[in-house]
């Protein structure tokens, strides 16, 4: 008996599969194997802390009355703009049809399928009954809710983006056309109605208003142009599946998308800077006050600003560092300056109280501190999701296909279903170069010498003759 795992014959023998397994990790690299074995001892520790976080009644949290939201909801908005941003930045390969974006498709999608669930697993650890908020938003919907509403789309993005990879799997290319788009229009506004949730909060100064979703969106494309940054300097690092196309379409075509996203984030940041220290919110100058020269000043200069913005910004746009290796460590600040970026949001927000808040009033400014267990759990997160997708690098057919939605509101069509042979070399992956046209010698060219005497400046009468006697 056997079954189809992944478009391969797996035995269903439990000891031919023992065997299979016995194989596979002797032919591991041991660089590869201590990976492994990293990721799944951290992947135990957050077990051990989502275990000890469930019971109900145990106070195992950092937060406190004062600061209700701690690093397990910076986690879920950081995983969940990720999706989005991910999803965006290879719509213009899936859905526009721009040629140089077409090869993030199916990482894009494996990517953005495990930063959503992670997502959920790590919003689940933090409302402690996860099942009710889902029984709850099914039998009591509250539409005017931005928080029900956020629920839905993420939910709908969830299903969509299970279908595209499915279909993208299983050669469903008719399916695949409509899960591409409409995960590419849910991917705006699911990050959007999570910036609703914040904005919404007129007892939070900083992150009510409007100005937070649309911050949230730059920040969800900047997120998941980075971590495709880094996932494609790999590619080609490690020379995995598709890393001829990778080098010279889709890593040229993320640096170009870092080179508009950075400049346009730290605008964004500006105008939201200069409109808390300008602006007449009650309570926003407080905050604003905090990042720049109060408690959350050194993650905001050091990691925010300098190391990812300004740093990475630099290495996309000096010709020395327009290399693979450049672009990975330009993506790699640009995702730790996200990482902080969220946990200031969060931080800001509650850092400086307006009201007294079950009787604390924290002067001058709120305090917390992250609990072992919450930690254990963010890097939980963050372990299972590189095993997770390492795992799927290794044994997926990662390589580019053909079923592209190729330019579906351009006007075109789609490519034939099937799967995309990867070629030996680099040269086999470049598009045939047409013959070179004749070029006119320029008028003050001196002509050669000629080897035979010069033929008479009349032409002769009948067909031009070649030296074997043929007619030209």
């Amino acid at each position: 008996m056997s079954v189809q795992v992944a478009g391969r014959t797996v035995s269903a023998d439990p000891r031919v599969a023992l065997r299979l397994i016995r194989l596979e990790v002797a032919g591991t690299p041991r660089a590869l194997k201590l990976w492994f074995a990293l990721l799944t001892v951290l992947c135990l520790v957050g077990a051990v802390g989502a275990l000890i976080a469930l019971p109900p009644g145990w106070e195992v949290l950092g937060t406190t009355p004062t600061f209700e939201w701690g690093i397990l909801i910076t986690g879920y908005v950081f995983f969940a703009i990720t999706t989005s941003g991910l999803c965006l930045a290879s719509s213009l390969g899936t859905v526009f049809g721009i040629e140089m974006f077409i090869p993030l498709e199916k990482r894009h999608a494996i990517l953005a399928l495990l930063s959503l669930v992670t997502a959920f697993g790590l919003i689940a650890l933090d409302l402690h009954y996860p099942l009710r908020m889902v029984f709850g938003a099914v039998l009591s919907p509250s539409p005017f809710s931005p928080m029900w509403w956020m629920g839905v789309f993420y939910g709908t993005y969830l299903v969509f983006l299970v279908t595209e990879v499915w279909s993208m799997f299983t050669g469903h290319w008719q399916i695949h056309r409509f899960a591409c788009v409409l995960s590419s229009i849910t991917a705006v506004l699911a990050p959007t109605t999570l910036g609703a949730v914040f904005g919404v909060l007129a007892a939070r100064p900083y992150w009510h208003g409007a100005f937070t979703p649309p911050a949230m969106v730059t920040a969800a494309l900047l997120s998941g142009v980075a971590l495709l940054g880094i996932v494609f300097s790999l590619v080609h690092r490690f020379r995995l599946a598709g890393w001829e196309r990778a080098t010279t379409l889709a890593i040229p075509a993320i640096r170009l998308l870092l080179m508009i996203v950075l400049p346009v984030t730290m605008l964004v940041l500006a105008w939201q800077m200069m409109f808390g220290l300008y602006g007449v919110v009650p309570g926003l100058f407080d905050a604003t006050k905090a990042i720049l020269v109060g408690p959350l000043a050194p993650q905001f200069w050091i990691f925010r600003v300098f190391l990812g913005l300004v740093v990475p910004l630099v290495l996309v746009l000096r010709p020395q560092t327009r290399t693979p290796a450049g672009l990975f460590a330009a993506s790699s600040l640009a995702f730790v300056g996200l990482v902080a970026d969220r946990l200031i949001f969060v931080n800001a927000g509650q850092i400086a109280p307006g009201t007294a808040v079950a009787g604390v009033v924290s002067s001058p400014w709120a305090e917390y501190a992250p609990s072992l267990v919450e930690v254990s759990i963010i890097v939980g997160a963050f372990a299972f999701f590189a095993l997770v997708y390492t795992l799927a690098e290794r044994y997926l057919p990662m390589g580019e296909h053909e079923g592209h939605l190729v330019g579906s509101f351009l006007g075109s069509t789609e490519h034939p279903g099937g799967t995309r042979e990867e070629p030996a070399d680099l040269a086999a992956t470049a598009d045939p170069i047409p013959p070179a046209l004749p070029i006119p010698p320029a008028a003050d060219a001196i002509p050669p010498a000629p080897s035979t005497p010069p033929a008479p400046s009349t032409p002769p009468a009948g067909p031009l003759l070649d030296p074997a006697g043929g007619a030209l």
